[in-house]
């Protein structure tokens, strides 16, 4: 029995972009953060950034892809993660 190819429609409702990081650097560490919680990510779009680091801008960016089912999990758990700003980088 063959199994059938997953098409770019089922792949689209079985997953969902997180969020999108501005470079390999950060993208690896918030996979890092989401695998440590056993949310498996998947990366889009990270061929630029991987073959040129130093690239700037849109082509830098790396979309960060989980299961839909733990996308609000996820989106949590970055929020968690992120470093709010002091006041005196706020006035900067």
């Amino acid at each position: 029995m063959t199994q059938k190819p997953i098409t770019q429609k089922q792949d689209s409702e079985a997953f969902v972009k997180l969020v999108t990081a501005n470079g390999l650097p950060e993208a690896d560490l918030w996979k890092a953060v989401l695998e440590s919680s056993g949310i498996p990510v998947y990366f889009r779009n990270e061929a630029a950034a991987a073959v040129i680091p130093e690239t700037v801008g849109e082509l830098s960016a790396v979309d960060l892809w989980v299961a839909r089912e733990q996308a609000a999990e996820a989106l949590e758990i970055l929020q968690d993660e992120r470093v709010e700003p002091t006041d005196e980088d706020e006035h900067t």
